[in-house]
């Protein structure tokens, strides 16, 4: 029976052109993990090869929309209750056609969301949170608090190493037998292209960093409307602004491995080198959900440098406190923080 099943058979499947029969045989053959696996890659390459079967709901709600507009709702009350020359079928084929169209919007949203559902997985972490993943080829990822990575379910390692990152992660990328790259996508508009290496990535809303510990990395990104790229070396710290500006300086071996994670072990210890508090504030900001209160700029400026191991959020804030000799004061999610 597999041997009915081509890759000719499932496009025509996609296309709706299969006969009723040849859908039996697929749902027999899709019973396989492997086959469902080849299925799906078989629907992301007829997709791509026909974007005019790709759904479109907002052409679909403004058709809808207009035709509500065009053909306003009358009170039944107030229509006769027979039209000379009007059959049943007709009487009935406007209500058919709205519940339709609705239906249509309806699928047509569902399966955008659906269809990302069905083709990536996706690892989340919460506040406060820190998570490891082993990835189909061999990398692993350390997840920090407050951040997302969407990795594709079929092909990783084979077809594709993409994977996209919402907030801060850790990289050691295992090189693959054929050189495949390995590419970390960001909403930032830029992204990490490496072949076999060590990194963090950095991508939040007040600014995006990368930080190369080993090996070769290529930095993609786009500024205002010009594309450009740089080659990062290790000890490489690249900052990009809101406005995707560049800044690139080299750090001490101290500072290559993230504050928020010891890559010897699971334990939580972080390390300051060279912080502002105002820094401090944002770290405690985006991996735990507080809303940080400095009371003067002057205040906001003192560097924190330092190593200190804290397993939770209120272990970090009484190191700030005791390692400033500052009072921090902590109410709820909001935090307070003045000299003493």
């Amino acid at each position: 029976m597999e041997s009915e099943i081509n890759k000719e058979l499932i496009f025509n499947h996609f296309a709706r052109k299969s006969s009723p029969l040849q859908r039996e045989l697929i749902a027999h053959w899709l019973r396989e993990k492997a086959n469902e696996e080849q299925y799906y890659e078989w629907l992301e390459e007829w997709e791509n090869r026909n974007p005019q079967y790709l759904t479109k709901p907002e052409l679909t709600l403004h058709r809808y929309t207009t035709f509500l507009e065009e053909n306003p709702h009358v009170e039944e009350a107030n229509t006769p209750t027979h039209t000379p020359g009007l059959s049943v079928s007709n009487r009935w084929g406007r209500g058919h056609w709205l519940v339709a169209a609705s239906t249509l919007l309806l699928l047509s949203i569902g399966l955008i969301l659906f269809r990302n559902q069905i083709l990536y997985q996706t690892y989340e972490t919460a506040l406060g949170e820190t998570r490891s993943l082993n990835l189909p080829d061999g990398s692993v990822v350390r997840l920090n608090a407050n951040s997302s990575l969407r990795v594709p379910r079929w092909g990783f390692g084979h077809k594709t190493r993409e994977v996209l990152l919402t907030g801060e992660a850790n990289f050691s990328v295992t090189h693959s037998p054929d050189s495949q790259k390995f590419i970390v996508k960001t909403a930032k508009n830029f992204e990490v292209v490496v072949l076999g290496t060590e990194f963090t990535v950095f991508a939040r809303k007040r600014r995006a960093k990368v930080v190369l510990n080993k090996g070769k990395v290529q930095l993609q990104y786009q500024e205002g409307r010009t594309e450009k790229q740089v080659t990062m070396k290790p000890g490489d710290l690249v900052t990009l602004d809101p406005q995707n500006h560049l800044a690139l300086k080299t750090l001490k071996q101290s500072q290559l491995h993230p504050a928020w994670v010891n890559p010897a072990s699971e334990e939580k210890r972080f390390v300051f080198e060279e912080a502002t508090l105002e820094e401090v504030a944002y770290l405690l900001e985006e991996n735990y959900g507080l809303q940080v209160d400095i009371t003067d700029k002057e205040l906001a400026g003192r560097v924190l440098m330092g190593s200190f191991r804290a397993d939770n959020v209120d272990q970090l804030l009484l190191s700030i406190s005791e390692l400033l000799d500052i009072n921090v004061i902590r109410q709820g999610n909001h935090v307070q923080i003045k000299d003493k």
